[in-house]
């Protein structure tokens, strides 16, 4: 594992990965890889959850798609959810997220701390 909280084989640097963040037209700073990974968003303080996909992710956060149809709580800016869970059950792990960007179908997400691992399941 690379320096970082990314713990998936799609996110570690590969070689002709670009060093300079600013030629590739990237301003984060940790690149996101590209990933279709099935997740759980669980509302912090609740058992509430609701599924997603990770489309992209790094070391320090996450771009989250909701799903077609379902009723996404985050799309006003008057709520008030500003934190939540990312459960990615395949890795048996948990992120505590801040959420820095909505959208009526999508989420960005910075990571607060290392991925936790899960000691039991999450239902």
């Amino acid at each position: 594992m690379e320096g970082g909280f990314g713990r998936r084989a799609g996110i570690t640097k590969s070689a002709n990965a670009p060093t300079s963040l600013k030629s590739s037209g990237e301003n984060r700073f940790a690149p996101r890889r590209p990933s279709q990974i099935p997740a759980q968003i669980y509302f912090d303080g609740t058992t509430i959850s609701l599924p997603c996909l990770i489309k992209d992710m790094s070391t320090t956060g996450a771009k989250l798609v909701l799903r077609n149809g379902w009723d996404n709580p985050f799309r006003s800016d008057a709520s008030e959810m500003q934190r939540i869970r990312l459960v990615i059950r395949v890795d048996r792990v948990m992120y505590d997220c801040k959420i820095v960007r909505r959208s009526d179908s999508e989420l960005g997400v910075k990571f607060l701390a290392a991925p936790k691992p899960m000691t039991k399941i999450v239902r």
